[in-house]
């Protein structure tokens, strides 16, 4: 599975039949309606005149059927097959930097258990450490202030031209990238350089502002029947594009060499770019003032932070600003949560010595059920059921808690598959979350919320890690039950939301 990911999941469109009548409390129909907004930020609204009266919903043009989804399961599959083999080639480089025998240096990191390896790895592996510590923290803070203006900027001028920028930066980072490990073959290269080459993808915002714009597109051409089908159609694209990618890569190594695996990474994204550039429609269409140069220009301008903090501190009627703020609260918890992953490999190998591939397998079949949750799950709750998000969220939350209980008291390793199996609906709470919000954000907004949202969840796992290797080696099991309470607190999180939401659609209780 991907880390640092904050970050980002996905299935299949067509316009949903009308819902059926909802309980009250859960009725989200509320929130579409154009009386969600006090009559100032209506006026607000009406004098940007930004989006409401420039754009065209996709959904009007019946002749428009291209959307992000093959793009975005590209750049997720580049990410996927590259992103463990380029932590073992820092790890190697930095074995070679340090003066080792390359024959040596290419055990490093894998399961080699030979006594001289085992003493290169006490000596490469805290310095390969750092390096990979200073590009997550690249990856997750640089972002995080980027997005937030890229953010402000899509709302105003398209969400197309801000995807092509965080695209092309990371097209240039993988060049980058390429470029070093082809020059690995014929000189030493100081691992460091790696820091440098995620510089240009993250300084437009990352994968946060890859995200958050992409699923602002989605609120801008859905509708309240098919908006959370389309966000879970979204993260299946996304799990599994990377799960695929992840697990081709080491297929493609015995063939090849880890150039080559950069290069066909870089490829991908590429075509990716090509096709948004090439195929892809905005749902904004600025007014015929914004010029591509002055567009350009307002990224630099006092203009564009001011309107991103009038919009973040702008006082919101009917306990907007309340539910917003557990949203944020609620998807930085699941981020939280979710990284718990990333040391499960130490615990499957310690008690039912798994190795990587066997491992891999798991992880495999457990992306596998997300997806089908992602796109059968929520077809089936959403469509034929119609519950609404709350009740989505709700079911996948009880879900990890399960999974994550039964993994805890795991012994043997069937007990793995019997946890992930019996809890397939997990992973629609993101989706269902972020539906959710687009019904109590002005459209002018969106890409603000959402930047910022996924801003916050990719700092996580600067914090995360050391969490749970704290309560790993504490007691190996623990650090489970700690993911499964992470997951009850998201819980007690959604159970707020859903109370303020019945507050919101009973005026009578905010008296």
């Amino acid at each position: 599975m991907l880390t640092n990911r904050s970050w980002f999941l996905s299935v299949a469109f067509c316009n949903s039949p009308s819902v059926h009548s909802r309980p009250a409390t859960m009725d989200e129909t509320a929130f579409s309606s154009g009386s969600m907004y006090s009559s100032g930020e209506e006026e607000i609204l009406a004098s940007e005149g930004l989006r409401l009266s420039r754009s065209v919903r996709w959904r009007e043009v019946s002749n428009r059927h291209v959307n992000f989804e093959p793009a975005l399961f590209l750049f997720c599959f580049a990410l996927g097959l590259s992103e463990i083999e380029l932590t073992h080639q820092i790890i190697y480089q930095t074995c070679c930097v340090q003066g080792f025998q390359r024959s040596d240096c290419l055990l490093v990191g894998t399961d080699a258990n030979l006594p001289g390896v085992q003493e290169i790895e006490a000596q490469v592996k805290p310095v390969a450490a750092s390096v990979n510590t200073v590009i997550v923290v690249i990856k997750s803070v640089v972002p995080a202030f980027g997005a937030l203006v890229m953010g402000a900027w899509s709302d105003r001028y398209g969400r197309k031209p801000v995807v092509v920028i965080a695209g092309c930066g990371l097209l240039l980072t993988y060049f980058a990238l390429t470029g070093l490990s082809f020059l690995s073959s014929f000189i030493q290269v100081n691992p460091w350089y790696y820091v440098l080459a995620y510089i240009p993808f993250s300084l437009p915002g990352g994968m946060a502002v890859l995200g958050g714009t992409i699923y602002a597109f989605i609120s801008d051409v859905s509708n309240e029947q098919n908006r959370t089908v389309k966000m879970g159609f979204m993260k299946g694209i996304i799990v599994a594009g990377g799960t695929l990618g992840s697990y081709s890569c080491r297929y493609i190594l015995e063939w090849t060499n880890t150039t080559t695996v950069l290069v066909i990474a870089t490829i991908c994204i590429l075509f990716g770019l090509l096709y948004i550039a090439l195929l892809v429609e905005d749902s904004i269409i600025p007014s015929t003032d914004s010029e591509l140069g002055s567009s350009l220009q307002a990224l630099f301008s006092f203009g564009l932070l001011r309107e991103l903090t009038e919009a973040i501190f702008r006082k919101r009627s009917r306990m907007v600003w309340q539910i917003l703020l557990l949203i944020i609260g609620f998807g930085a918890l699941m981020e939280l949560a979710v990284d718990s992953n990333t040391i499960s490999y130490n615990f499957a190998n310690r008690h039912f010595e798994w190795n990587r591939n066997q491992f891999s397998h798991f992880q495999l079949s457990e992306n596998a059920l997300i997806v089908f949750a992602n796109i059968v799950g929520i077809i089936s709750l959403k469509r034929i059921f119609s519950w609404p998000d709350t009740l989505v969220a709700l079911i996948a939350i009880i879900s990890h808690i399960i999974c994550s209980t039964i993994c805890g008291f795991a012994t043997v390793g069937w007990q793995f598959y019997a946890a992930t199996g019996l809890t397939f609906l997990k992973g629609m709470e993101e989706v269902a979350v972020l539906s959710l919000s687009s019904y109590l954000l002005q459209s002018n907004d969106m890409a603000k919320f959402y930047a910022l949202a996924m801003s916050i969840n990719g700092l996580v796992p600067l914090a995360s890690k050391s969490l749970f290797d704290y309560f790993y080696q504490s007691n190996p099991g623990l650090f489970y039950f700690v993911g499964a309470g992470i997951y009850v607190g998201g819980l007690v999180i959604l159970i707020s939301i859903q109370c303020l939401i019945n507050k919101r659609n009973q005026p009578e209780l905010l008296l």
